[in-house]
């Protein structure tokens, strides 16, 4: 290790201290927790880069650095809750890559012309599912009743990414317009009869 490859990781590191302090000097300041932890990742990659250069894990670390991130700062306050869905995006990516290492498993063939997509592109779609899902069952105490159809949206995706197989890279469009129709009849049928529960008969004196 030399000393250019320390300034890197150096920089990134005090840039988290100092948003760090920014953070503990008053509870207003809580978003630099964002940015400290952004910053801690960065060197923390960096730095395992320099001294694990063939390590195949630094992406997963990083990815799940950054959902620590997100989720400490949406875990700190009721107003933070939009940081579930970031948080659980890089959770679901992270856990993607974990398994891409830990589990062996044969490649879906290229196919010419069309988007690829990974055998465990469903569980991409299952953790997306699992974080819209955490925010509907908060909806008591935070306005997400909304979450249920993404939520019901990426569950769907992903059962259907497991039927299509290899074939969901031929019709993945088509698989999500599909989704996203069935979402919105779900949305306007429940409307409606949401509307209808509120509709409250009059009675004559």
């Amino acid at each position: 290790m030399n000393t250019n490859e320390v300034i890197v990781p150096v920089i990134m590191f005090l840039l988290a201290l100092g948003f760090s302090a920014i953070a503990a000097w008053s509870r207003n300041n809580q978003w630099a927790i964002i940015p400290a932890g952004i910053f801690t990742s960065i060197g923390m990659v960096v730095t395992l880069e320099i001294l694990y250069p063939e390590s195949d894990a630094i992406g997963l670390i990083y990815m799940f650095l950054l959902a620590a991130t997100f989720l400490v700062y949406a875990i700190l306050s009721k107003k933070n809750w939009w940081a579930i869905i970031p948080g659980g995006l890089f959770a679901s990516i992270g856990l993607v890559v974990a398994l891409e290492k830990l589990i062996p498993h044969e490649e879906f063939p290229r196919i010419q012309g069309m988007l690829s997509f990974d055998v465990l592109t469903w569980v991409l779609f299952l953790g997306l599912a699992a974080t819209f899902g955490i925010l509907w069952l908060l909806r008591k105490s935070l306005p997400t009743s909304w979450a249920v159809y993404p939520a019901f949206s990426f569950l769907a995706i992903a059962v259907l990414s497991i039927i299509e197989g290899v074939r969901f890279s031929e019709y993945w469009l088509e698989t999500t317009l599909a989704v996203l129709g069935a979402t919105l009849l779900l949305a306007l049928l429940t409307r409606k009869r949401t509307t209808a529960g509120l509709q409250v008969p009059r009675v004559k004196a």
